[in-house]
């Protein structure tokens, strides 16, 4: 026989228990959206992230505290802005020390894998950090003196022998390499990771891009590594002659976040890629950096170069979709002219 004092507790609580759960958690209301909720919180994160991307560009001003009153105090107080920069992108990794570029040949094949009367081409490579092994090309003039060191990079989807004109589907006046070394510079070309489809429509970039970011790396911060090694060369043989960076498309984003890394490279000229930001997601995923837009757009990196020389070269890009599967979905369009002055302004104004 049932206790009657332990079921009229039963009774007692279950409705304690009806009255808790009536009483709503204070500042909430039911939920009463009707049809897919889910599209409809997708909607609601779309909305919040394009107005973060929105205000990123006003919020950026509280993490600057430039001086103005020397170029050499302006300099310094953007340092810890360079060295987020530099967090964010993986540049961590020491770079190696060598005092001169590993000619590539066989008993096939030459290193000099061309040359006119006026420069010649030699294939190299070059320890970069770690166990990563740079390799391109380099570029001499064989008649007159040099007078600078350039680090040439063509976008991810051409090879160095393009712009050196070695290569065919260039005309002759976009070979900006050859024209360098001819006009008296030596030039490295270096090779950067294409977006060719390496597995089900996922591109080698973010195969890279995906295994980094894992690592606390980038894609961005491996070919600045690469890079920066070459500008370490030429400092420590030729300390005394100016050194520039130069490149288009992909080749331009490294350029651009080189020059804004390393305060020793004196000249910058970014071709086809300098933009507003804020439709990063449009762009591809291995130019995603966590934190980048809280800090940097173009117009901060390009602040991170002055005093020194920097060209804006409002050219056509590369141009590409591509259409996603395991990778992600983007595009690759040429900066419109009308949003590459608006940044340079913004530049101007920072600075």
């Amino acid at each position: 026989m049932k206790n009657p004092h332990s079921t009229a507790l039963f009774f007692v609580c279950l409705l304690s228990m009806q009255v808790v759960q009536a009483q709503p958690i204070l500042n909430t209301a039911p939920l009463t959206l009707e049809g897919d909720i889910a599209s409809r919180l997708v909607a609601g994160v779309d909305r919040f992230l394009l107005r973060e991307l929105s205000d990123s560009i006003v919020r950026r001003e509280q993490h600057w505290q430039r001086d103005f009153t020397s170029p050499l105090a302006y300099v310094k107080s953007v340092e810890p802005n360079r060295r987020r920069m530099a967090h964010i992108i993986g540049l961590r990794d020491k770079r190696i020390e060598f005092d001169s570029l590993t000619l590539v040949s066989t008993t096939a094949e030459s290193a000099l894998v061309g040359q006119t009367d006026r420069i010649s081409i030699r294939a190299v490579s070059w320890p970069a950090f770690g166990d990563v092994t740079a390799t391109g090309l380099l570029l001499e003039p064989r008649s007159r003196a040099i007078f600078a060191n350039v680090v040439a990079l063509p976008d991810c989807n051409q090879l160095p022998e393009h712009i050196a004109g070695l290569a065919e589907g260039l005309p002759p006046k976009l070979q900006f390499a050859r024209r360098l070394a001819e006009s008296g510079c030596r030039v490295v070309v270096p090779l950067l990771i294409n977006r060719t489809e390496k597995m089900s429509k996922l591109s080698n970039r973010e195969y890279l891009y995906r295994s980094a970011f894992e690592l606390g790396r980038h894609m961005v911060g491996y070919e600045v590594q690469q890079s920066l090694a070459v500008v370490d060369f030429f400092k420590r043989r030729w300390a005394d002659t100016p050194v520039g960076i130069v490149g288009w498309g992909e080749g331009g984003l490294v350029a651009l976040y080189s020059a804004a890394a390393d305060t020793r490279i004196d000249a910058t000229c970014v071709s086809g890629y300098f933009d507003s930001r804020q439709k990063i997601w449009q762009e591809p995923l291995d130019r995603n950096i966590f934190g980048l837009l809280e800090q940097f757009g173009d117009a901060e990196l390009a602040s991170l170069i002055v005093p020194r020389a920097l060209i804006i070269d409002a050219a056509k890009g590369p141009e590409a979709t591509i259409p996603g599967g395991r990778g992600a979905p983007a595009r690759v369009v040429s900066p419109a002219i009308e949003s590459v002055r608006a940044e340079v302004d913004r530049a101007r104004k920072l600075t």
